[in-house]
This record gives structure tokens, sequence and C-alpha cells, in this order.
């Protein structure tokens, strides 16, 4: 059976010492469950694997089953096929990851979600010192790294829409289209 390739971006893991996950147990269990070539990149929930089952949502529910009996942890996962996180990297604004004096980030929204609700719960950006366009589940964001504490979308983690959301800056999301090939 044809095996396609994917990745699950996990949320809310390894961070600030909250939700401590293994990625060497995580890509054990998931092997185990029957995910095939699974491997991990850098230790804040980026897993590439294969599978032949094709249903996105089916696949990011069992991974979070898999978490909650094996690790205890509830954890929000998003699953993306190779072509879908290639659309989404390939259809980024032409500044997205360009500007040296900018952090640059692509926030991936959980399902199910309202782009239009989403964006006005973020609030109103600050022009000069930050951007933010939809994509398609995603939204590119670039904040000044000297204005950064002025931004609007710096600030995200206070708002409750961050709740709803995993983000992966511009370096981590590309090099997870290079490990998908």
């Amino acid at each position: 059976m044809k095996t396609n390739k994917y990745i699950a971006l996990l949320r809310g893991i390894n961070v600030g010492g909250k939700a401590k996950l293994s990625m060497s147990d995580l890509k054990s269990e998931l092997s185990d469950a029957g995910f095939e070539a699974v491997s991990s990149y850098i230790n804040s929930g980026n897993i590439i694997f294969s599978s032949p089952n094709r249903d996105t949502d089916r696949l990011a529910r069992e991974i979070e089953t898999i978490i909650a009996k094996k690790f205890r942890l509830n954890v929000d996962v998003i699953v993306l096929s190779k072509s879908d996180w290639l659309a989404i990297i390939k259809n980024a604004p032409g500044w997205w990851g360009h500007d040296t004096t900018r952090k640059h980030n692509l926030i991936v929204l959980l399902k199910p979600y309202n782009m239009l609700e989403v964006l006005a719960a973020i609030g109103e950006l600050k022009p000069g010192i930050e951007s933010a366009e939809a994509g398609n589940g995603v939204i590119y964001q670039s904040l000044s790294l000297q204005d950064f504490g002025k931004t609007t979308t710096g600030k995200l983690a206070a708002n409750p829409i961050y709740k709803r959301m995993t983000i992966r800056n511009f370096n981590t999301a590309t090099k997870l289209l290079h490990l998908l090939d």
C-alpha cells in the first residue's frame, strides 16, 4: 500500500518546562502504532511520518489519543500532508522570511477556525513594525525585532486566541519542508 508523507505539529509541548514530552519516546510509540518512517525535528513538537491513511484529521486524533494514553498529556495536534505544507510555504507572501531586521513566523491554526474571527481576535496591527497575512489555515507573520514589544502580534501569548494556534518560525517552517523530501 502506498504511503504518504505528513507533518504533525504538536501545540505547547516542551515550552517553559510545561507539557514535557520526549520526542524519542513519542517516535517509538508512533512507530509501534503503525506510523512509518517517524522522525522529529527539534524538541518543540515537529513529527514527520508516513502513513497510508489520507485523512489528516483522523491522523491528528490518533496522535492525540496516543499522547493522552501513553504520556497522560492533552496535546492538540495538527497534521498536514507534504503537498499541503509545500503549498503553505510556496504561497507565502514575498515579504515573509526575507527581512533580517524582522522575526518571521508561521501561525498554524487549530481546527475548527474562522479566519476572519481569528484575525479580529488578534487585533489591529501596528503599521511599519508588523505584518500579517492570512493563508490556507495559516497566518504569515513578520515583526520588527527592534520594536517587538510594541507590536500587537508579539503579545499573542496573552491573547485567548493563542490557545487555538501553534507557531513555527520561518527557519523551522522551511526546514520541515526539506525534511519532508
